[in-house]
Order: C-alpha cells, then structure tokens, then sequence
C-alpha cells in the first residue's frame, strides 16, 4: 500500500531558480531546473526518465541518454503519462551501475520507488523528481480531443508537427498552448479550444487526485518542482522575466546534489510562507457537477459511436 503524505510536515530546502542559460529557460516551463539536472546526470554517463509526446502525441514515460531526447521532457503534459515500459528498464539500468534521473507526479515517483524496493534493487545512483502537482486528466480524454482537432479543424493534406501544452507565447505566467501544423495556423482555433482550459476546469481529472496522497512538505522524491507563483510578493532579488522554478530539495541525497549543480543558476533561498502553494498542502478540489459532465460526455461519445 502507499504511504499516505497527506498534511505531513516536512522541513525541505526552498529555493526560488532559474537557469543560467536563456535558450534553456525559454524551452522550459518554469527556470530550467529540470535541464540542471539532466545534464548533471548525463555527464555522469547516466539516463533520464521523463514524459514526453511519441509519434502519435500520446503521452508516455520515456528513456532519454541524449540531451537532444532529455528535451523532448521539458514543458509540462497536462495528461496521466503511461510509465508501463519504464520499471524494467529502471531497474536493468540501475543494475548495470548506470545513473538514473527519474522525473513525473509524486504518486508515480512512489510506484516506481516500491517497485524498486520489491526488486532489492540498488538505488544509490538513482535520483528522483517529482512536481507539485494538481491531478492528472483522464488519456482518453485527450485522444478525444486530438481526434476532434484532426477532424474538424485540421486539413486532410495536413498534420500535426508538435505539441507545447504550457508555452511562454504570451508570457511565463499564462498556460498557453501550441499545435503546429505541416499546413495552416491553429492559433485561432486555440483561442477558444484549448486542451489547457478542459484541464483547468478539471471535469476529466481523476477522481483519486482529488484524494491526493502526496500532498504536503513530505515528499517521495529528491527534489520536487514547480512554478514560482510568489515571484511579486516573495522578495525575489534576480530577474524573473522568462520564468522561475520553485525547487524543494528534500533529502539529503539532493541537497548533495543540489550543491554541486547550483552554480548553473541564480538562486534565492525562500521560507515556505515565501513559497507557498496549495497543492504543497491540501488536494485539488473537484467541480461541483463533474458527475453531470461525465454523463454528457459519455452519452456524446455513445451517440458519434453510432453515427
């Protein structure tokens, strides 16, 4: 059974950050803090475990030994990532003595983490990420919504090239999506359909995260990152233009890390009044009529099923 975290205290190092490299920031959904540590890891001969779009823009835990596929895990998916093939690998790579960077939601760093105790495997190289998180949308929901974008407003000459759910378009502070076509211009259609807005209503969210059992200062992993939100009200004395990560180091494995991969950063330390974020204590609370709108859904999907 997993450990229930929720309303644990827990006294993590907190720190406001960015990347000292622009290119990367701007890539980036907050400051770059997850390309930190994937370069740190790489140069030790290592791998990366994160979430990425495959060749069908579904969402899946992915193993990456080149910075060039590490990208492809930078900008945060607003959808539930598939981590079936990765526990083997976990653990065969850990087994050949390699170094192992494993990134995704707090509930899938503490699966992979049993299942690796279950094993006896040894996890001294291994180095764990989660976010601060509030809840994961349902995958068929976003194939639902792919199928749509490709029947109503894509050309039949047309394809899909790449996916950004959180760009920096607008601004760091604004969840914009991208959709970049072969042929035309989605951003129209983007104004008024955007998968982020169906994520933020949290209608297709999943009814455990709304009984989130990591929800608090005690956290599974290493390190775990976020947006810093405070960035007006926190005292923040570098230049947060392109955005800011809020980075919670909560072992001491990762502050050992943390020492040796912070001169690639402006940093700032913050208390957690500084930093604080209601997902760091409590569940994402589910919309009043979500039933309703599961029933509409459903009774929608079973009538294009019959026509």
């Amino acid at each position: 059974l997993q450990e229930n975290y929720t309303g644990v205290d827990a006294v993590p190092d907190i720190y406001a950050l960015q990347n000292h490299q622009k290119n990367v920031v701007s890539e980036s959904s907050s400051g770059g803090m997850f390309s930190m540590l994937a370069d740190w890891t790489l140069a030790q001969g290592g791998v990366i475990y994160g979430v990425a779009f495959d060749e069908g823009f579904e969402v899946r835990h992915m193993r990456a030994d080149s910075a060039e596929k590490a990208a492809s895990f930078r900008t945060s998916k607003y959808v539930q990532s598939d981590p079936a093939q990765i526990y083997q690998s976990i653990c065969s790579d850990l087994k050949d003595g390699l170094t192992v960077l494993l990134t995704g939601t707090p509930c899938q760093i503490a699966g992979v983490t049993r299942f690796l105790e279950m094993k006896h495997a040894d996890t001294s190289r291994l180095y764990t990420c989660d976010n601060i998180c509030h809840g994961v949308p349902s995958p068929a929901v976003w194939k639902d919504y792919l199928e749509i974008l490709k029947t109503r407003y894509i050309n039949s000459d047309s394809r899909i090239t790449s996916i950004n759910m959180r760009s920096k378009r607008v601004s760091w502070k604004k969840q914009v999506m991208d959709v970049s076509v072969s042929k035309g211009n989605l951003l129209p259609v983007l104004e008024e359909f955007s998968f982020n807005k169906i994520f933020l209503s949290l209608f297709p969210v999943r009814q455990s995260c709304f009984h989130c059992h990591f929800t608090s200062y005690k956290r599974p992993a290493d390190f775990t990152l976020g947006d810093f939100w405070n960035v007006d009200s926190a005292g923040i004395k570098f230049d947060v233009n392109g955005g800011v990560n809020e980075v919670l180091v909560n072992t001491e494995k990762g502050q050992k890390l943390f020492a040796q991969i912070r001169e690639n950063a402006v940093y700032q330390p913050v208390s957690k009044a500084a930093g604080w974020q209601p997902h760091l204590e409590y569940s994402t609370k589910a919309p009043g009529n979500q039933e309703a709108f599961w029933t509409e859904y459903n009774a929608a999907a079973d009538l294009e099923g019959k026509e």
